[in-house]
């Protein structure tokens, strides 16, 4: 038999044999794997809680302010005019846009040859009525030693004595006096009026007059406007007025405080204002209330480092709406829809609470009530909250720090 095998094997050759040891390698070690092969050790699912940061409430006192928009206007506009006619004999150096002049002050002048020999004419005419009335009274002492020697005589009617006594001439005299007197006052105001001065702290607008034109009465020599004071007209939900004071006799015609902002930034410029009046009627398109806000020195004459709040700005008001006491700032990120906030409560559960709030702005939401003092609040985003959830607590701050060191000057109301 070994001699058959060794005789096949002489047939076939090495070359033959070497692919069946390989294929029969290769299937030992095959086995061999498969006995080894490692074996995972099953273990216990483990649920994830979301790591969540939180703060603690606190409960305290804040100056709360309604935060609107309104347009700066004038408080003062005229188109000026002069009350004589005439030519213009000089200008002020101020009477250009942009000029400004004192209460006053005389912008231009008008010729006042004519007005002055007006003034001359009307003296001569009072003089003249003054010469009749003394000589009317001379003529009255007469007149009333003839009527006493007469009346002895023949006596005489009362008619007839106020004739004797020349009475009606006397008081025509009276009459052409006093007559005369006010034509010479009304030319001396003339001739004042060919001096056109400023009716009050102004600046000029523009200008419709110049040195050598000739005015007619109450034509427009140019616009002004006051640079005491301007109104900047603002638009307030009509459920904010009980918060903001309008000036009556119950609050001794005080309105509510005010700052009034141009621009924003490094470039904005802030003015203190004061409400001044309500208007009668609601704005058409938004149906909200109107409230003007006086803010003084508007352009900054007086001096000081502010920039001039300039007519047609655009700006952001916002109006003293008093103090919220022992209330809660919750910052609008942490307030959810529907009115909730997120509590996390004992055993680091999630609870969600349904709040009312009594005021709030663009920063913060302001409770009274639905959440307590020394609580935690959820300041993070869950995607899926559910009531009751595990959670993890990754750290705490206090709610009331960080309100103060947000909003130290101000906390705006904006609906």
């Amino acid at each position: 038999m070994a001699k058959k095998i060794f005789y096949y094997m002489k047939q076939i050759g090495l070359k033959g044999l070497l692919p069946l040891l390989i294929i029969a390698a290769a299937v030992v070690g095959a086995k061999a794997l498969i006995a080894t092969k490692p074996v995972a050790k099953k273990k216990a699912p483990v649920v994830s809680a979301p790591l969540v940061n939180v703060d603690v409430i606190k409960v305290q006192d804040y100056q709360v302010w309604t935060q609107v928009m309104g347009t700066v206007e004038a408080a003062r506009e005229i188109n000026l005019e002069p009350q004589v006619s005439g030519r213009v004999i000089s200008v002020s150096d101020s009477f250009i846009p942009g000029g400004y002049f004192e209460k006053g002050a005389e912008v231009l002048r008008i010729d006042p040859v004519d007005y002055e020999l007006a003034v001359k004419q009307q003296q001569a005419v009072v003089t003249e009525a003054q010469y009749n009335l003394k000589l009317e009274s001379g003529q009255q002492r007469v007149a009333g030693r003839e009527w006493s020697l007469l009346k002895k005589s023949s006596g005489g009617t009362t008619q007839e004595a106020e004739l004797a006594l020349r009475k009606p001439h006397l008081q025509k005299a009276q009459a052409d006096l006093s007559s005369a007197q006010a034509k010479l006052k009304q030319a001396r105001i003339d001739l004042g009026r060919t001096r056109v001065k400023a009716p009050f702290a102004c600046m000029v607008v523009s200008k419709s007059a110049d040195l050598g034109a000739h005015l007619s009465l109450n034509e427009t020599i140019a616009s002004l406007v006051g640079t005491e004071e301007f109104w900047v007209i603002v638009s307030v939900p009509v459920d904010r007025l009980g918060s903001v004071n309008i000036p009556s006799a119950k609050n001794n015609f005080k309105g509510s405080k005010a700052r009034v902002t141009m621009g924003s930034g490094k470039t904005a410029v802030v003015r203190d204002g004061e409400v001044l009046r309500l208007l009668p009627s609601l704005e058409s398109k938004g149906r909200m209330a109107r409230i003007i806000v006086s803010v003084k020195d508007p352009l900054n004459l007086k001096g000081g480092e502010a920039r001039p709040l300039l007519l047609g700005s655009y700006v952001n008001v916002d109006i003293d709406s008093g103090k919220l006491e022992e209330v809660i700032a919750i910052p609008r990120t942490a307030f959810r829809d529907n009115n909730t906030v997120w509590v996390l409560k004992e055993g680091s559960l999630l609870e969600i609470r349904s709040v009312d709030p009594v005021w709030r702005d663009q920063d913060y939401i302001y409770l009274d009530e639905g959440v307590a003092s020394g609580e935690k609040l959820v300041v993070t985003d869950i995607s899926a909250p559910l009531p009751n959830m595990k959670l993890r607590e990754n750290g705490s701050g206090s709610l009331n720090q960080k309100v103060k060191g947000s909003k130290s000057k101000k906390v705006n109301s904006n609906g």
